[in-house]
Parts: structure tokens; sequence; C-alpha cells
């Protein structure tokens, strides 16, 4: 471990940094350390900037970084909400500020955040970020960040796209990796999903379940340290012998051994399990692939805690046999992040229930929709309503990352039409014009309206401004007429004194207007 703190030290002397450790929020003190230490207390501009790829983990970051500067003056914001964070930093500038990169480019936008001044940038976890889908968000935030800033990068795998990531925001950036041991045997674990605010409950559920002769829950943070003895104390389990009990090792014959926190490296899991003969994680979805690489090739299994499989057990074979193909063959990412909020209410049994039936309703929808379709084969295409295009307005541009698949993606799922239906699309740098068929425009506004695109909640109206030329065949061209009317009632310059042709449209409603003036001749054939 001294060892650990020295390179860790020598790194932060340097440049950019990338650190390759599991998706384990316990571990954040690890890269966020050395880079508070260089933190000037007395300067009250922004300094360090914390990208992290939910708001969860901006939360956990800031309430890290906060414990790592309890006898400093120092000012730290999670901007969970970026309308109260940019309230807070006017009213008193943070020197530290922790947000995702849709967060933080609303900070911008509303002037409440200045890069200028950032001397350093974390970005945790780059692999998260590019499950979600959210590079394009990345890529507009760091263009903003001086070239000259020092850039720390938290990942738990490198990929090709984390690579090519790497190259583009900290080239020739040092690497911290846990060193692999050459006595490392594969270990096999076991684990329960569950989210980070419901680990106690499952800890309890899972210690029911196992009813261990001899346990240990190993912690490696001080808060989680605090709340499982407190289970613990409240399951029996108070005294200094009890046969379970919290701490970072087991003893040799130890039954079991639950990871309530994920362990930072082999060799700590080794330290933590190595001796106990059951081992299981409880584990947050994202930290799935981490546990994995633990594991250095030992059997990672889930298990089913008895109160929840209760709960879904009548499967068909057929059904199991599809999923289990699906889960050896699949990667998932952002589809692990996105199921995760539901943990804090729900097992992950209970998640995967709740999908398949909604997979098997949508099925159905579709199997009935093929039949229609395939009973009414001599129906005619569905064709573009005549007449000009309407011009839609959204509130969303160029500015957020936004590009014309990204409104056609969302007029057509959200909207309920098809791409025959949508004209020519203009990104501007505020917003956006969409030419949408005259039949279709009233429901694409109320159905798209409130869809989020790009991370913003979409506005969309009836365009106000002037058509285009290529349109002017309704009230330009009758401007136009007006304005030769006008001519007209003055007499034509090369033709002085002759009549005034008639107006082109009727007169207003209403009494004396523009269609009386028809009537009157014009003043200039009277001087004549």
């Amino acid at each position: 471990m001294e060892q650990d703190a020295r390179e860790v030290a020598a790194v932060s002397r340097g440049q950019n940094v990338v650190y390759v450790m599991p998706h384990n929020w316990g571990s954040i003190g690890q890269f966020l350390g050395p880079m508070l230490d260089r933190v000037d207390d007395q300067n009250r501009d922004v300094q360090l900037l914390l990208v992290s790829s939910d708001v969860e983990l901006a939360a956990a970051m800031a309430a890290s970084a906060v414990k790592l500067t309890e006898q400093r003056d120092v000012g730290i914001i999670a901007a969970t909400s970026a309308r109260r964070a940019a309230r807070l930093i006017r009213l008193r500038p943070a020197q530290v500020v922790a947000a995702t990169p849709d967060a933080l480019a609303e900070l911008l936008k509303a002037a409440a955040l200045k890069l200028e001044t950032v001397k350093m940038v974390a970005i945790a976890w780059l692999d998260e970020l590019i499950a979600q889908a959210a590079t394009s968000s990345l890529e507009n935030l760091m263009t903003e960040i001086p070239k000259e800033a020092a850039r720390t990068v938290v990942t738990a795998e490198i990929s090709p796209a984390v690579e090519e990531l790497l190259e583009r925001y900290a080239r020739r950036a040092r690497r911290v990796v846990a060193a692999a041991s050459t006595t490392d045997q594969p270990m096999p674990i076991e684990f329960v999903t569950t989210s980070a605010e419901s680990r106690l409950g499952a800890l309890r559920r899972t210690l029911d379940a196992v009813d261990p002769a001899s346990a240990v829950v190993f912690v490696r943070d001080r808060d989680s340290d605090g709340r499982v003895r407190d289970l613990l104390r409240s399951l029996g389990y108070a005294s200094a012998d009890a046969p379970i009990r919290a701490g970072l090792t087991a003893a040799p014959g130890t039954e079991l051994v639950v990871l309530y926190d994920v362990p930072a490296s082999r060799e700590e899991l080794r330290e933590a399990a190595g001796a106990a003969k059951r081992v299981i994680s409880l584990i947050q979805p994202r930290q799935l692939s981490s546990l994995r690489s633990l594991a250095a090739g030992g059997a990672v299994k889930p298990i089913t805690l008895a109160d929840s499989g209760a709960r879904a057990r009548d499967r068909d074979a057929h059904i199991r046999a599809e999923l289990r193909k699906l889960l050896e063959d699949g990667h998932f990412g952002r589809e692990l992040i996105a199921l995760e909020p539901l943990l804090e209410d729900f097992d992950g049994i209970e998640i995967a229930a709740a999908a398949l039936q909604f997979a098997e309703r949508e099925q159905a929808k579709a199997s009935v929709a093929a039949n229609a379709v395939a009973s009414n084969a001599t129906a005619v295409p569905r064709e573009r309503s005549a007449g000009p295009m309407v011009r839609l307005f959204v509130n969303v541009g160029a500015r957020d990352g936004a590009r014309p698949g990204d409104l056609v993606g969302a007029i057509t799922n959200q909207g309920g039409v098809t791409s025959e239906d949508i004209g020519k699309v203009e990104v501007r740098e505020s917003h956006s014009i969409v030419e949408v068929s005259p039949a279709e425009a009233d429901g694409v506004i109320e159905r798209v309206t409130g869809a989020l695109i790009r991370g913003r909640r979409a506005v969309v109206r009836r365009d106000e401004q002037r058509p285009s030329r290529d349109d002017d065949r309704g009230p330009r061209g009758d401007r136009g007429a007006r304005s030769g009317d006008r001519g007209a009632r003055g007499g034509d310059r090369g033709e002085r004194g002759a009549p005034a042709g008639p107006r082109r449209y009727p007169p207003k409603a209403g009494g004396a207007g523009r269609g009386s003036r028809e009537r009157t001749p014009p003043r200039r054939e009277g001087r004549e």
C-alpha cells in the first residue's frame, strides 16, 4: 500500500493521468486526493472540474471532496440541478464543481460558469459515458477547457472506444493500473444486484438466506463501515466475538465473505476473501464488468434471494434459453445504467421479469399489426399530404449538439410519423426548423413537445418567421400583389395618369378601409 501511495503522488505531478479501476465509488479518493492537493484555497475561481457519468456519481464525488478537504476552506458544489448550482455559484464561487456534461453545458449557457481558470479536469467513468452515448456532450465541453489544464481520466476498462477518446483528451497520459500478480488464481464470485442506496437491505436478505456460521462483511469506506456495523448489531451480532463482523480480511476457514464494497484491485480482493469458502458481492449493475475482471477468470454467477425468486418463477423454458443466449453473447452498457434506479425499490429478478413482460406485450402488439398488414395486402401506401410543408420551430440547435438525424429520430419515434412526412431540416445555432406534412403538424407539436432531444426538453411550435422564397405561394405572394397595387395607386411612372388597377383582394370588413380608398381617384391624376 505504501508503494501505491508513492506511485499516486508521483503521478499527481504529471500532466495527464489515466486510472483503470472498478466502478467503485469507494475508490474515488484514490484519484481525487492528488487533484485536491493542488487546489489553491485563496483563489476563489473554478480550478477543478469533475465530469461524472451520472448525477449520483457527481454527488458522490462532491461528497468525497468535502471529506478530503475537511480542514480547508474549499468551495465545492455538486451541480445535480443546473439552476440551483447557477444560483449558488453566483452567490459564492466554488473552486470545485462536479456535474454531468449536460449540466455543465447548461451552466455555461447561463454564463454561471467560466472555464478559463480551470487547472484540472477529471472524467469518471469514461467507459460509462461511452455506454450512455454522451460523448458528443463531453466533446463540446472539452473544447471549452484550457488546453494546458491537466486531465485525469478514470475508466473500468480499456476498449477501442476508450483508447480513441484518451488519444483525443489525454494524450501521452501515464496509466495507473492495478498490478497483476503472477500468483493470482481465478476466484469464483457470486453476486446480488442492487443499488447503492439499497445495499443494506440486500445485505440483510443475503445473511438471512445463506445463514452462515461465520462471515466477514468487507467494507473499505468509513461511512459504509458505520452503517454495516449498525445493521449487524440490530441483527444480534453486537459482541466482539460475534460470528459475523465487518472488516477488511477474513480468517482461514471463514464460511462467507460478503463484499459490501467492491475491492479496488485483485490484490485487495485476495486479501479480503482469499481464505473464505464462499464469496458474495453486492454490486450495482454497472460494476459487473469490474467484478469479472477482479475474478481473474473465475466463475461470476448471480444468485437469487428466496423472497425475490418466489415472485417470478413460472418462466417458460424456451424464454429462459433465449435469455441465457443473450446473457452469454451480449454486452450491456446503457441498458444496465438505465435500469439501475429501479433497484432502489425492486430486486434484479423482479426487474428482469417486468422487462420480459414488457417485451412480450410489445411482441404481441407487433404481431397484431403484422397480421393486419398481411390481411390488407391491397392497401395503398400512405402518401405525403398534398400542399406546402409546414415549418416547425424546435428549441434545440447546434449548441446543444443536435444533428438532423436527432430531430428526425425524435419526430418519427415520438411524433408517430414516417420519414416521408418530414421535409427539410435546418439545424441552426440555438434552434432548428423542421418541415412536416400539414396533416401531421399538430400531432408532432403535441407529442414531441416535452421529449428529450440531446438532453434538452423540446418545445415545438409552428414557425412564425417568414417562409423561404421557395414557398412564395401564399401570404408572401399577396404581399407582392399589395406592393404592386400601391404602385398602381400612384400611377405607373412610365405612364403618368394611367388609371389605377383594381385591388387583388377584397377590402377588410368593418367599415371603410383600403377598399374605400380604391374608389378615390389618385391625387396625382387630379393634379394633371
